[in-house]
Formats: C-alpha cells, sequence, structure tokens
C-alpha cells in the first residue's frame, strides 16, 4: 500500500499492486487503450505535438476522441486511490477538479503502480523456436 505525498502537503495512499481487482483493471486498461486508439487517430491524421502547426489536427477530432485521451488518467486515480486527504474518494468528475500539478503527480504515480502489475506487451523468448 504505496502513500503518496503530493503536492500542498496533500497525500493519498494507494492500492498496490497486488490489491488491484480484476474489474479495476480492466476499466483502467479499456482507458488506456481508448486513449490510445485516439493517440494513432491523431498520429494518423499528421499531429505531432513538438510542431505548432499540426495542433489545429487536435482540434477536428471529436469530444468523444478528446474525453479518450483525458480519461486514461483520471481512471487511475478512481482505480487506484485507497484513500487521501481530500475526504471522500476519488471519482472521474472530481480527480479533474484536482489542481493540475497534484492530477500529474498522483496520476504519475498510480500509473507507476499499476502499469508495474500489468504488461500490455508480449512476453517473447527472442530464443524460442518459431512455428512454421
Amino acid at each position: 500500500m504505496p502513500a503518496i505525498n503530493l503536492p500542498n502537503g496533500q497525500s493519498a495512499i494507494l492500492y498496490s499492486r497486488e490489491e488491484v481487482s480484476e474489474r479495476t483493471a480492466r476499466k483502467i486498461s479499456r482507458a488506456y487503450m481508448k486513449a490510445a486508439g485516439t493517440a494513432a487517430k491523431l498520429t494518423n491524421l499528421g499531429f505531432d505535438d513538438k510542431n505548432p502547426e499540426t495542433w489545429t489536427i487536435f482540434s477536428d477530432i471529436s469530444d468523444e476522441d478528446q474525453n479518450n485521451l483525458d480519461g486514461y488518467q483520471a481512471e487511475l486515480i478512481v482505480g487506484m486511490v485507497k484513500s487521501w486527504s481530500f475526504g471522500d474518494l476519488p471519482t472521474t468528475d472530481s480527480a479533474l477538479d484536482l489542481p493540475k500539478a497534484t492530477f500529474e503527480a498522483l496520476a504519475a504515480a498510480c500509473s507507476d503502480e499499476f502499469n508495474g502489475q500489468i504488461d500490455l506487451s508480449p512476453n517473447i523468448d527472442p530464443k524460442a523456436p518459431i512455428a512454421d
């Protein structure tokens, strides 16, 4: 049960990797896949966050796609926070009301803890024989 110090003297206790329920893991993974799909769509349209000339492409995507990008971090916070100094447990709406620095620090800590448990990449042994 990792304890996280947040900006402005706030804190949170996260569920450990071993405590995350399958239901929560699926919600977070689903939010991640939606965000990844939207990111791929933006890349295919030519969006490059380092090139301001492409930023207008972002305004052309749907509200649903924009929500997909935003939803992953909020879902991480909702699923991973066991308790915190803000009172009631977070919802996807209340997480978005956090100060930006707090939201980013908490989302990063939740991601680190969650992704330590779930590896989305295939586990392939490069020395294994390849089937024909």
